[in-house]
C-alpha cells in the first residue's frame, strides 16, 4: 500500500512538494485537484514507479531548472526513492486509468489503430497472458534483428554469386575433389557439343601393322638337300653354261616331265645308263625344285616388305596419326609413344638390304647353308625392336580409339545447355569456397538457421499463447458488455478475436448498435461509412475505455494486491453515469489492496466518500502555492457545501471569531444576499442578474407580487448593497485598492445575518 507521498520535487508543477501535516493515503484515498494542478503528473509518477521507467517522469521535469527530479515516497513501511533516472524499488502492482492508459490501449480520439488494438490485447489477457505474448513480442524483436542481420548477410554473399545461380543453391553447394579437372573436362565436354559436327565425322587413329619378317628366315638359309650330291649340281650346271643360255635350266625342267620309262622324248634312247641324264634326274628333283621355290618366294617376300612404296605408307599412318592426335588432344587424352620414322626406314631398309643380301647366297648355292653374320644380326636386333614399338604404338592408338568412341557417344548424345548448366555450378562451388566468400556463406547459413530456430520458438509461444488465451477473450467481451449495460450505454462489443499482424498479437472487435454490426474503421476509412469515430460519442468511448480497465482488473488473478488508480474517470461522462461509477470504484475497493481516485468535480469525490464505510478513507487535494503543488488535507464536506453555506459560514465565523480573511469576508456578503433572495423568491431573479437588480425589481414590486414582502428590508438591502459592490470587480475596477475597515465590515456583517433570523 502507498502511504505517503514524502517529498517530489522537479516534477511538472511540483517543484518541491513535502510531506506536511496528516497526508497518509488510506484504502481508499480521494485525491480533489483543479485541471492543471498536478493529477496527470502524479500518475505519470506512479506509472514510472509501476513500471520501473524513467520516461513518465523524465518528460514530465519541471521546465526552466537545472535540479534533477527526485520522488521519496513510502510503501508497505519502505521508503521508494527516484533519483539519477531510476528507483529505488519497482513496484509492479499498480493498475492505473487514465488518459494514458485510453490513449496508448483503446483509442486516440476518433481512432483505434494498430497500436491500440495490440496493447489492448495485453490488457485482455491479463499478467500470464501478457507474459505468454511478451515473449512473443521478444521472439519477434529478434527475428526482425536477424532478419535485419539476414539481410546484411544477404547483401555480401549476393554480389559473389554468379549470375544464373540462385543464392540458396549456391550458399548450399558441398566442396568438391578435383574441381580445377572437373571444370577442365566439362570445358572440353562444352567445347565438344560445340563442334559435335566435326567431332563425330572425325576418324579415329589409325594402328600401324608391324612389317613381319619371315618366321623361317634363318632356317632356310641352313636348309640343305642330303639326297642332291654336289657332283650332280656341277654337271648340271656346267652342261647348261656349255650349251645353253639362262633359259635352260627351266627348259631342261620342263623336259624331264616328258620323260617316259626312262626313254628319251627326242630320241627314244635308253636313258638309265645316261650320266648326265641321272644328274639331271636328282638335279630337278620335288625337294631341290621345293627349295628353290622357298627360297625365291622368300626373296619376294623381302623385296615386298622392304620396298619403298611400304615405307611411303607407313609414313603416311604415321603422319595422318599425329594429325588427329593433335585434333582429339583438344577433347580427349592421347598419349602415342614416339615413333620416328627417319629410324624406322633406316632400320627396315638395313633389315631389307641384308635380308636380300643372305637370300641371294642361297639363291646362288641352294644346298649349300648359309649362316648370317653379326650385321645381320644387329640390324634383325633393331628390327624386332622396331616392331616391339610399333606395338606398343598401336596398343596406345587402340586406348586412345576407345576414349575417342566414348567421347564421340558422349557428344552425339550430350546438351549444350546442361552441360553449361553443370560448369556453371562447378565454378560457382570453386568460387563458393574461396575463403573470404565462404565465411561470407557460413555467417548468412548461420543467420537463416538461427532464423529459423526463432520461427520454430515463436510459434511455439503463439501456440501457448492461444492455448491461453483461447477462453479468455470470449469472457473478457462479456464482462466488457456488462459494464457498458452498467453504464447505460446504446452499443456493446462483438467477434472479438486475436490477430497476429506484423507478427505481434492484437485484439480486434467490432461494436453493436441497433443490432447492426460496425467495423472500428481507422484513419483510412472512407467518408459516409459507420466506424468507431462516427458511432460513439465521447461520453460512450470513456465508458468503453472504463470498461476495458474494469474488465481487466475482474480476470486479475492478483488483484488483492493490486493498487488501482483513477485520474478523472468521469471526466467525460454523462452525468447519469455517476451512481454508477461511484459504485464500480466502490466495489474495486472492496477487491483491491487500495484505490486511489483523483478528480476535479468534488462532488463526485463527496459522493464516493459517502458511499464507503468511515474509517479507512483518506480525502486530500493539491493545492496551488505560489509557483509549486502542494499535497494538502482536504475537507469533503466542508468544499461540497453550497455557495450561500459557504458564504453564511464565512460570515458568521468572522462576526463570531473574527476569523477569515477580510476581503473574503467583504466580498461574501453580496452572493450571500443574492442567495438568500433566491431562495426566498424562487423565479423571480435570472442568473445574470446582480443585488441591485433585484433591489430595483422589490422596489418597483406591487402589492400582488410576492416580492412587496421584502420591501421591509428594502433600505437595508440598498446600504449593504452600496457598502459590498466596491469590493467587486464587476463593478469596481479598483476592487483590490480599496481599504476595508474590520469595525466597519463587522457592522454590515451583522445587518447581513440579521436578514436571516439573528448572529
Amino acid at each position: 500500500m502507498i502511504e505517503k507521498f514524502l517529498s517530489i520535487k522537479n516534477i511538472g508543477r511540483f517543484r518541491d512538494c513535502k510531506a506536511v501535516g496528516e497526508i497518509s493515503f488510506r484504502k481508499l484515498t480521494l485525491i480533489y485537484a483543479e485541471n492543471g494542478r498536478g493529477k496527470t503528473t502524479l500518475c505519470a509518477i506512479l506509472r514510472s514507479l509501476q513500471s520501473g521507467k524513467p520516461e513518465p517522469i523524465s518528460e514530465r521535469k519541471t521546465l526552466g531548472t537545472a535540479d534533477p527530479a527526485s520522488v521519496q515516497i513510502r510503501i508497505n513501511g519502505t521508503t521508494v526513492s527516484y533519483s539519477n533516472n531510476s528507483w529505488s524499488l519497482q513496484h509492479p502492482d499498480i493498475a492505473i486509468f487514465d488518459s494514458t492508459f485510453v490513449h496508448e490501449n483503446v483509442h486516440a480520439g476518433d481512432y483505434i489503430d494498430h497500436e491500440h488494438k495490440k496493447n489492448l490485447y495485453r490488457v485482455i489477457v491479463g499478467e500470464e497472458g501478457v507474459a505468454l505474448a511478451r515473449r512473443v513480442d521478444e521472439l519477434d524483436a529478434k527475428i526482425r534483428d536477424v532478419n535485419k542481420q539476414k539481410g546484411e548477410n544477404k547483401d555480401d554473399v549476393e554480389r559473389y554469386v554468379p549470375e544464373g545461380v540462385d543464392l540458396e543453391d549456391f550458399v548450399n553447394l558441398k566442396p568438391q575433389e578435383d574441381l580445377d579437372g572437373k571444370i577442365h573436362r566439362k570445358n572440353k565436354e562444352i567445347e565438344s557439343l560445340e563442334r559435335v559436327g566435326e567431332i563425330i565425322k572425325k576418324s579415329a587413329l589409325s594402328k600401324i601393322p608391324k612389317t613381319e619378317f619371315p618366321a623361317n628366315f634363318q632356317t632356310l638359309l641352313a636348309k640343305s638337300l642330303a639326297d642332291l650330291s654336289f657332283e650332280a649340281e656341277a654337271c648340271v650346271k656346267s652342261h647348261i653354261a656349255k650349251c645353253m643360255d639362262q633359259k635352260g635350266e627351266p627348259w631342261l625342267a620342263q623336259g624331264l616331265g616328258y620323260v617316259r620309262d626312262d626313254r628319251c622324248p627326242f630320241c627314244g634312247d635308253d636313258l638309265k645308263t645316261n650320266i648326265l641324264f641321272a644328274a639331271y634326274r636328282s638335279f630337278f628333283s620335288a625337294g631341290y625344285a621345293t627349295l628353290k621355290t622357298e627360297i625365291a618366294h622368300l626373296e619376294q617376300r623381302i623385296k615386298t616388305a622392304f620396298q619403298e612404296e611400304a615405307m611411303l605408307n607407313l609414313q603416311k599412318a604415321v603422319a595422318e596419326n599425329q594429325s588427329l592426335a593433335d585434333f582429339w588432344k583438344q577433347f580427349v587424352q592421347v598419349d602415342l609413344p614416339s615413333l620416328s620414322f627417319d629410324d624406322a626406314r633406316t632400320i627396315l631398309s638395313e633389315i631389307g638390304t641384308r635380308s636380300l643380301e643372305l637370300v641371294r647366297q642361297k639363291l646362288a648355292s641352294p644346298l649349300g647353308p648359309i649362316q648370317p653374320g653379326a650385321d645381320f644380326l644387329a640390324a634383325l636386333s633393331r628390327f624386332n625392336s622396331l616392331n616391339e614399338a610399333v606395338e606398343n604404338y598401336s596398343s596406345a592408338v587402340e586406348g586412345c580409339n576407345t576414349r575417342i568412341a566414348g567421347h564421340k557417344e558422349l557428344a552425339s548424345k550430350g546438351d549444350i545447355n546442361v552441360a553449361k548448366g553443370e560448369l556453371l555450378l562447378l565454378t560457382a562451388t570453386k568460387r563458393r569456397f574461396e575463403p573470404s566468400i565462404n565465411a561470407a556463406c557460413l555467417e548468412y547459413a548461420k543467420s537463416i538457421e538461427e532464423k529459423s530456430k526463432l520461427d520454430a520458438e515463436k510459434d511455439k509461444a503463439k501456440s501457448l499463447l492461444d492455448q491461453y488465451c483461447s477462453g479468455v477473450l470470449v469472457k473478457n467481451q462479456e464482462s466488457i458488455n456488462d459494464y457498458l449495460d452498467l453504464f447505460n450505454t446504446g452499443f456493446r462489443i462483438t467477434n472479438t478475436k486475436r490477430q497476429y499482424v506484423g507478427g505481434t498479437p492484437r485484439s480486434d472487435f467490432q461494436i453493436v448498435i441497433n443490432e447492426k454490426p460496425i467495423d472500428l474503421g481507422d484513419a483510412k476509412t472512407p467518408p459516409g461509412r459507420p466506424c468507431f469515430r462516427t458511432a460513439l460519442s465521447s461520453g460512450d468511448r470513456s465508458a468503453l475505455a472504463l470498461a476495458f480497465f474494469l474488465a481487466s482488473l475482474k480476470q486479475d488473478a492478483r488483484i488483492a494486491q493490486k493498487i488501482v488508480v483513477l485520474d478523472d474517470p468521469l471526466s467525460s461522462l454523462d452525468r447519469f453515469r455517476r451512481a454508477c461509477t461511484q459504485q464500480l470504484i466502490l466495489e474495486q475497493s472492496g477487491a483491491a489492496h487500495q484505490v486511489i481516485v483523483l478528480s476535479h468535480d468534488p462532488h463526485f469525490l463527496k459522493l464516493v466518500w459517502d458511499g464507503y464505510p468511515a474509517g479507512d478513507v483518506k480525502t486530500l487535494q493539491l493545492t496551488h502555492n505560489g509557483d509549486n503543488t502542494t499535497l494538502n488535507e482536504w475537507d469533503v464536506e466542508a468544499e461540497t457545501l453550497s455557495d450561500y453555506l459557504k458564504n453564511y459560514n464565512t460570515l458568521l465565523a468572522f462576526y463570531r471569531a473574527g476569523s477569515g480573511n477580510i476581503v473574503d469576508v467583504a466580498r461574501s456578503i453580496r452572493p450571500f444576499l443574492e442567495g438568500m433572495l433566491r431562495m426566498h423568491f424562487p423565479g423571480h431573479f435570472a442568473q445574470y442578474e446582480w443585488l441591485g437588480d433585484f433591489i430595483a425589481k422589490i422596489r418597483q414590486a406591487d402589492e400582488s407580487s410576492p416580492l412587496s414582502h421584502a420591501k421591509a428590508d428594502l433600505r437595508t438591502f440598498e446600504a449593504i448593497n452600496d457598502y459590498s459592490k466596491k469590493f467587486h470587480h464587476d463593478q469596481n475596477p479598483g476592487a483590490d485598492s480599496v481599504p476595508i475597515s474590520e469595525t466597519e465590515l463587522r457592522g454590515y456583517v451583522k445587518q447581513t445575518l440579521n436578514l436571516v433570523g439573528g448572529c
